[in-house]
């Protein structure tokens, strides 16, 4: 567990925060093509209050792609036609309901804030699910509503007549993980306040990966990758940057942890 979460002693308020923590947990879907090609052709998103856990307020809408055929491949994921789209509002009138919120949450954050561009704070629950659940299978949404696993039960009436890859649907479960993860790492922190902040700053960070993804170590645990090739990541030009961040931090944490083992006292004699 990274050290942004580690627990944190619990002081009581005297005057506590009268703030808002409802979440839109957000979802799009595009038309599958590069960011510079691609266009929004559906949102969906729900609201989500960490004080109580309830999620409401549900919100789907189609985009019009403005002539930007539907890549094939990402025509057979969400199955969006194009009879679906016809008649459905410009991006910038699609969007404008969705922009009245503070803190927006996502799955993949970077994907979904570069392709919507709301201003506010923004969480990637699969980076939080990364410090919450790391020896998690997978950590993509599917295979973490399939393996931690996660209880869908109160948003099942919303779920029916959709399928996974579609906005709504996505924004369901993501809500759900965004529930669930709160309820794992809220412990360690002060106070939703607190979580909030750190939260915030590991969506903004790097992946801290479980496993590495490529390589010698390809699907290893990190406890199992030797140090000298955590150092040959880090010092690899181009290599990705979850992995270089993921080596840095487990390089350190094994320096921690052995400066912590000389200082231990000798036993008694």
């Amino acid at each position: 567990m990274s050290s942004i979460f580690p627990p944190a002693p619990i002081t009581p308020s005297l005057f506590p925060e009268a703030r808002s923590f409802v979440v839109r947990v957000i979802d799009t879907e595009t038309a599958g093509h590069k960011l510079e090609e691609d266009a929004v052709i559906e949102i969906g998103s729900v609201d989500l209050d960490l004080a109580n856990g309830r999620i409401f307020h549900s919100m789907q809408t189609m985009a019009d792609p403005a002539g930007v055929e539907i890549n094939p491949h990402a025509r057979r994921v969400h199955k969006i036609t194009d009879e679906m789209l016809k008649g459905a509002p410009p991006f910038a009138e699609a969007v404008r309901p969705f922009a009245e919120a503070t803190i927006f949450a996502a799955q993949r954050a970077s994907f979904d804030r570069s392709r919507l561009r709301l201003a506010g704070t923004w969480l990637c629950t699969y980076k939080l699910a990364l410090r919450a659940f790391p020896d998690v299978r997978a950590h993509g949404l599917q295979s973490l509503v399939k393996y931690v696993p996660l209880d869908l039960s109160d948003v099942e009436t919303e779920l029916q007549g959709l399928h996974p890859h579609r906005a709504l649907f996505d924004a369901l479960c993501t809500a759900v993980l965004l529930r669930r993860i709160t309820a794992e790492l809220l412990p360690r922190c002060r106070d939703l306040t607190d979580f909030l902040e750190r939260a915030e700053r590991v969506s903004n960070e790097p992946a801290l990966l479980a496993r590495l993804r490529f390589g010698r170590y390809r699907n290893a645990a990190l406890r199992d990758v030797p140090s000298d090739y955590l150092e040959w990541l880090v010092r690899e030009p181009g290599m990705d940057a979850d992995a270089v961040y993921t080596a840095r931090h487990h390089l350190q944490r094994r320096a921690d942890q052995a400066v912590a083992a000389m200082a231990r006292p000798l036993p008694a004699a």
